[in-house]
């Protein structure tokens, strides 16, 4: 079975978290989720609709549906992703038709967009001021421009800089120094007058969020990058 690329079409760029339900058990905290992904390569024709379960720090997809939308426009016809015709009607209204397959995404890629996922939900959730002001430190910042660079002080050598109203990840020594706990790192690698530099998919949407948290500090730190 041809096993489909699942970051092609889906990011937690475009999603939407339908149910949320957290327990604890046998001493684990445990997360339900289900969440809509939806694709912003294909004209939302298809979606995916994912059922998982986060255990500790574990991540478990249960259930993954791609939900392919038709119309009079636009009739019943082969997945845009896959090319499955094998799909089972979920609807009974007219319009749109909404039919379900598998896809069979790799699983990895999967697991692997959740984690951020669920990272994205607790930055939305968690990431305060006084978080911030706690657990960063601020090492450079030009109000005027937008530039900024800020860094993890309970992890070691981890800095990020903002600019073109994104975040990244940068180091001074070389890639094999750029670190984040939020995301998997697999973004483009940029390199600029020595600096390394890779966008970090989760902070970036907060990007604004965190540039508010910078200019309310009232004094910036040493720049602990240069070396």
């Amino acid at each position: 079975m041809l096993v489909v690329n699942f970051k092609e079409f889906f990011t937690i760029s475009s999603y939407e978290v339908m149910e949320h339900l957290s327990r604890k058990e046998n001493g684990k905290n445990i997360d339900e989720y289900e969440v809509m992904l939806y694709n912003e390569n294909i004209s939302q024709t298809e979606n995916v609709k994912i059922k998982f379960k986060k255990t500790n720090d574990e991540i478990e997809a249960e259930k993954v549906q791609t939900l392919s939308y038709f119309n009079k426009q636009r009739p019943k016809q082969p997945c845009a992703i896959c090319g499955s015709e094998m799909m089972v009607k979920e609807n009974s209204s007219e319009e749109p038709e909404v039919y379900v397959h598998d896809c069979s995404f790799n699983s990895e890629e999967i697991e692997d967009c959740l984690r951020e996922l669920v990272q994205n939900e607790l930055l939305q959730d968690r990431f305060t001021q006084e978080e911030f002001d706690r657990n960063y430190g601020v090492n450079y910042r030009d109000d005027s421009s937008k530039e900024y660079g800020f860094y993890d002080a309970q992890q070691r050598n981890t800095f990020y800089t903002i600019f073109n109203d994104s975040v990244y990840h940068t180091s001074y020594a070389g890639p094999q120094e750029l670190r984040c706990k939020f995301c998997g790192m697999d973004e483009e690698l940029l390199v600029v007058d020595g600096a390394f530099y890779q966008k970090c998919s989760v902070l970036t949407p907060h990007t604004n969020q965190i540039i508010d948290m910078i200019e309310a500090r009232k004094q910036n730190e040493p720049d602990l990058t240069k070396r």
